[in-house]
């Protein structure tokens, strides 16, 4: 059985998800492949947030912890110099 999350709970889960958007959308624009990565980014974000405007609070947390990994496995892709 899940708990139903507290208001303070999912203001603190809106708050971290929104954060990790934020930090999604920065990039230095001086990057060779900034506008495909923003616009990876973007779509990412956009999915993500219409999934957490539209489900349970609780999913909230899972939502962010998809965004922040799919952010690190992409800029470590771009650290390697792979394709993304």
């Amino acid at each position: 059985m899940t708990k139903t999350p507290t208001p303070s709970t999912e203001a603190r889960d809106l708050r971290a998800l929104l954060e990790t958007v934020v930090q999604a959308l920065t990039l230095p624009y001086d990057l060779d492949d900034y506008d495909a990565r923003i616009l990876r980014r973007a779509g990412l974000v956009r999915v993500l947030v219409r999934e957490a405007l539209a489900e349970q609070p609780g999913n909230l947390g899972w939502n962010l912890d998809y965004l922040r990994n799919q952010l690190n496995a992409e800029q470590a892709k771009a650290e390697r110099g792979e394709r993304l």
